[in-house]
């Protein structure tokens, strides 16, 4: 049977929950709540679906219940756990951060303090995410030497360490042996005239020696041996890290520029699958992951659209699950916008409505009575722009305010939207639109794009929200501009595009552990300005 999450613990939370809102079937502060439509029963999602797997009836009550038949908590509920004040998960390796519950994933999914093993060949230490990067390349003893002038990677300093000290060992005792021997053939060449009888003693004394020799390269090569299997042995430890490293692994890309086909790719398998497409071909939308539905949000679709369609997504990702419209359209036919979920709404910026640059921020409701709602302006319009949500803020960055690569933006501004107030940030390096973003911890990451010359680019540039500093990451392995990017694991995933020479296939992964880029199988088909996310 599949494994599933249970509730919070209880002991996580600053102040006593009211029971009224633990799950009665793990006893643990309620995790996605669903309730028992006849009697109002409350569960996490995860534990009836599980028990829902081998009964049709309520646990509690013993009322006829199917997993289609579950009611949605009301908002009084869920805005009463959304505020519950938690702990993170990483508290005993020093994470001492409080912060409300609806902000616990978004922080989770990026703490600087989540265990993990350092991919140097022969350590396999266990340090937090945050202090990962330093220790592999300046601390670690087992740290790869690289080259000034050529580049390669020589063998690690512990392991030149370890067999300069055996191989000193295995020679001191063989130049020992040698020495006696000479000393004593030297002795013996002395007295050879009529000692026919002592030249058997020298035969022994040369095959003491080989002897000698022959256990010193036997050392030599168990060293060697025992260095392999410490090797292989951390090399499995990062292996079984990674496969523990949450139960999110699959990547959904769809549409793009002149397509409507959806596809898979599985991390740890390293496969791709065809999925249901799209109803129509459709480029330039947004999507999100919400109420385990992959959900995309206007775009280009024979025409600018304001509609929204979704997608139900489980654990056997059933390729033959259709697609289907929501009831909550944009405010507007947009493309080239940007969004990102915010509670039980998402919140869009920007984009083109076929006649003008949009300079609004509007939220959506996505549950009854799906309301629209205008929060704010930005100071310029914006397409082709990042935005990426921490905490209660937006942070906008990059685009264009016309659809000329000429008017490209390297501006940065972080809204709040509780306060409905704008702060502006240092600028980007230089000017970027069309790129792709992510969120890193406390960092926004911008993939790819164009510049002001519109030409496509294999920049990445590291943005951290509180000191405002920007950091140049490796470069990718090809230009992109239009690209898609998620985080997955350890890693930025990064998907398609075009470097002005059509629309490309391939993929390519960042890996914090390793600081490099490496090339992931391709996708069936090249797109640009298609969606992707992780589920």
């Amino acid at each position: 049977m599949a494994s599933y999450t249970q509730g919070y613990a209880k002991e996580r939370f600053t102040t006593t929950v009211n029971r009224n809102f633990l799950c009665l079937s793990c006893s643990n502060v309620l995790k996605d709540p669903v309730l028992c439509s006849r009697n109002q029963h409350c569960f996490c999602r995860a534990c009836i679906t599980k028990h829902l797997e081998n009964s049709r009836r309520c646990p509690t009550c013993a009322e006829e219940l199917t997993v289609e038949t579950l009611a949605e908590a009301n908002k009084m509920v869920k805005d009463y756990l959304d505020e519950l004040e938690i702990h993170c998960v990483h508290n005993n390796r020093g994470c001492h951060e409080v912060l409300q519950l609806q902000h616990l994933d978004d922080h989770e999914a990026t703490c600087g303090f989540t265990p993990v093993v350092c991919t140097n060949q022969g350590c396999g230490a266990t340090l937090n995410q945050c202090d990962l990067i330093r220790h592999e390349y300046e601390l670690c003893e087992f740290r790869q030497s690289k080259c000034h002038f050529c580049g390669e990677i020589t063998k690690t300093l512990a392991d030149m360490e370890t067999n300069v000290a055996t191989n000193k060992d295995i020679q001191t005792k063989v130049l020992t042996n040698v020495a006696n021997m000479e000393t004593r053939i030297a002795n013996m060449e002395k007295n050879a005239a009529g000692m026919e009888g002592k030249l058997e003693t020298v035969n022994n004394e040369v095959r003491g020696l080989k002897t000698a020799l022959i256990q010193g390269f036997d050392e030599m090569k168990e060293v060697l041996v025992k260095m392999e299997g410490k090797m292989e042995e951390n090399t499995q430890k990062v292996r079984n890290i990674n496969r523990a490293s949450g139960d999110k692994e699959n990547i959904i890309v769809a549409g793009g520029t002149r397509t409507d086909s959806v596809e898979m790719f599985n991390w740890r398998q390293r496969i791709w699958s065809p999925l249901r497409s799209l109803p129509k071909e459709r480029y330039g939308a947004t999507s999100f992951v919400h109420n385990n539905h992959v959900t995309i949000a206007g775009g280009y679709c024979s025409g600018y659209v304001d509609e929204i369609i979704k997608m139900y997504i489980n654990s056997n990702s059933d390729p033959s699950m259709h697609w289907s419209d929501c009831p909550v359209k944009l405010p507007a036919k947009l493309v080239y916008h940007s969004s990102v979920p915010y509670k039980d709404h998402f919140i869009v910026s920007g984009g083109y409505d076929g006649n003008a640059v949009s300079d609004c921020i509007h939220e959506v409701q996505l549950v009854p009575p799906y309301n629209v709602n205008t929060l704010s302006r930005m100071s310029e319009p914006r397409q082709y722009h990042g935005m990426q949500l921490f905490d209660d803020n937006l942070l906008i960055v990059g685009g264009r305010t016309t659809d000329s690569s000429q008017d490209s933006l390297s501006s940065v501004v972080l809204y709040d939207i509780k306060k409905n107030a704008y702060k502006q940030l240092s600028p980007l390096p230089h000017e970027v639109s069309m790129m792709a973003t992510v969120r890193w911890g406390d960092n926004i990451v911008l993939i790819g794009g164009v510049d002001k010359r519109g030409k496509a680019l294999d920049t990445v540039i590291l943005y951290n929200v509180k000191s405002e500093q920007s950091h140049m990451l490796p470069p990718m392995k090809y230009k992109r501009e239009g690209c898609t990017a998620v985080v997955i694991g350890n890693s930025i995933v990064v998907m398609g595009g075009s470097s002005g020479l059509g629309q490309q296939k391939t993929v390519e992964a960042f890996y914090f552990e390793s600081y490099t880029w490496q090339e992931l199988p391709e996708m069936s088909r090249g797109r640009r300005l298609h969606t992707a996310v992780v589920v």
